[in-house]
């Protein structure tokens, strides 16, 4: 069985889309084992009326405590032992899971990854990864959100933790990685942009592509995409505000008259299937590379469907092992850079 622990109780929709999703997620996949964290006296009464095979695959771990998104991340991780976040890490760092997946305050989610599940040897930082949509199907983004201040030796561990991510879980056959940049050019660029583009340039594991421009992120022009996450942050939100944008006006259109109204019911079907295409919560939400287990962070206003795809994505990175091959690979660094020192 391949055994991922879920918060049922994080997330704008808790505890029922949590429970709605861990539901669709263990129909969809029958080798799935479900830890619920969360008030066992709400897991018994939400699942009291699923089918026995079902039941048979959760496991109730207690946890009476919440984060909320007004607390201090690491106090609240340090001084709430019993919340869902901090058992869900701690399910993780014992090994009784592959996985933890909250969509509960992204900071505490964060922290709590770096300081229970803890970082693999050889990782400098781990990164928020998410596949993003783009023109072209998906692409990995990171650094979305967990270091703010980066270096170029950690890029270039983005890099190649992404790399093994899309080949292994995405099957994505030697996946092309390009360094957000504000112009192709190899003169262009800050310090640290410069010093990662030569970096990457050096490293034989990955299929380094040089610099990519913020506009031509979405379009897709690369596997995956790395940027510090401040810059990554920056591009993300404003994909998200444009996107949002442009759909208020296209429907400010639609309605704007009898013939546009028409026009609307016309194209409304394929509309709709082509969007869902590029919809994010095939997805399930994004990822911190790099620990000793996987820990997903689902939008706050994840969906039963966000919730169950992410549990399905987490089974896919538990069973190809990403872990252990990301483990392989800085080990294997480290020895190298051993012999040469």
């Amino acid at each position: 069985m391949t055994n991922i622990a879920l918060d049922i109780m994080g997330g704008d929709f808790a505890p029922d889309c949590n429970i709605q999703g861990a539901f669709d997620a263990l129909n969809a996949d029958k080798d799935i084992r479900l830890l619920l964290v969360g008030p066992a006296s709400v897991i018994k009464d939400k699942t009291s009326d699923w089918p026995e095979e079902l039941k048979s695959r959760i496991e109730t771990v207690e946890a009476d405590e919440i984060i909320e998104c007004d607390e201090s991340p690491v106090s609240a991780v340090r001084h709430k032992k019993n919340s869902t976040i901090t058992v869900g890490a701690n399910i993780v760092k014992e090994g009784r899971a592959g996985a933890f997946i909250s969509a509960g305050s992204s900071g505490a989610v964060l922290a709590a990854g770096q300081l229970i599940v803890g970082r693999l040897p050889g990782v400098k930082r781990p990164p928020l990864a998410s596949m993003i949509p783009t023109a072209k199907g998906f692409s990995l983004f990171l650094d979305l959100g967990a270091n703010v201040d980066a270096k170029a030796e950690w890029l270039c561990q983005f890099a190649r933790m992404g790399s093994i991510y899309m080949e292994k879980v995405q099957h994505k056959a030697s996946p092309s990685v390009k360094l957000v940049n504000l112009g192709v050019e190899e003169e262009k660029g800050n310090a640290l942009t410069k010093e990662a583009n030569a970096m990457l340039s050096q490293i034989p594991e990955i299929n380094y592509e040089g610099f990519i421009e913020s506009r031509d992120v979405i379009m897709g022009e690369a596997d995956v995409i790395v940027a510090d996450a401040f810059t990554g942050n920056a591009i993300l939100k404003t994909m998200e505000g444009t996107l949002g944008f442009v759909m208020q006006v296209l429907k400010s259109v639609l309605k704007s008259g009898l013939l546009t109204k028409l026009a609307a019911l016309m194209i409304m079907k394929p509309l709709k299937l082509k969007l869902k295409e590029f919809s994010a919560s095939e997805q399930g939400g994004a990822m911190l590379l790099g620990l000793n287990g996987l820990v997903m962070k689902c939008h706050g206003n994840a969906s039963r469907k966000d919730i169950a795809n992410g549990i399905l994505k987490s089974a896919g990175f538990i069973r190809e092992d990403v872990c252990g091959l990301i483990r392989e690979a800085f080990a294997k660094e480290n020895s190298q850079n051993n012999t040469v020192e």
